[in-house]
Formats: structure tokens, C-alpha cells, sequence
């Protein structure tokens, strides 16, 4: 399995917005995913950036269109495309953690 490293970095999108994806997510019960072993988020000076670890491309392109897409969509949101990065080494952990600032 080739795991897949894909970043975000969107200028004008706020932690509000960030909150409200993820809460629609959540009410849908797609927060977490088996696919996605790793998510962080994180603001850096005026563009919120999401970094986040996949199983596959494969996965990551069938939850943006599917679901990150549509919610994206329904609050008005049009983030660019992320970049796609091969992951060279990934350490995963069996410990969930699951942390709101």
C-alpha cells in the first residue's frame, strides 16, 4: 500500500470555516476515516493549512468528491486543489487522539 501525503494551504479560509466542515463531518459521521490514519490542521499567518496521511489516492480522490467536496459546497467554500505528495516513511500510532484548541 502507498500511503500519500496531501496539503492544503488556503488564503482566506478561516478556523471557523475549518470548524464547520468539520462538524458537518462529523454530523454525518465522516470525521473519521480508516483510509486517513493522520489529519492535522494548524493556521500560518492569513492561510489555514491541512496536512493529512492516506492509504491511497484513490481513497483521498473518492472522500473529495464524495464528501469533503459537497460539504465544501454547501457552505459556500471553494478551497484550490491540494498538493499531492508519494510519503516516503510514515510511523503510525494505535493510540486515537482526538484534540480541539
Amino acid at each position: 500500500m502507498s500511503k500519500i501525503v496531501v496539503f492544503f494551504e488556503i488564503a482566506g479560509f478561516t478556523q471557523q470555516h475549518y470548524d464547520n466542515a468539520v462538524r458537518e463531518l462529523e454530523a454525518q459521521g465522516k470525521l473519521r476515516n480508516a483510509e486517513r490514519p493522520s489529519h492535522v490542521a494548524f493556521q500560518r499567518d492569513d492561510k489555514w493549512c491541512v496536512v493529512d496521511v492516506w492509504n491511497s489516492e484513490e481513497a483521498f480522490m473518492d472522500f473529495g468528491k464524495n464528501t469533503l467536496g459537497p460539504i465544501f459546497q454547501s457552505l459556500g467554500l471553494n478551497p484550490p486543489q491540494p498538493q499531492i505528495y508519494p510519503a516516503h516513511h510514515f510511523i503510525g500510532s494505535a493510540i486515537e487522539e482526538f484534540m480541539e484548541a
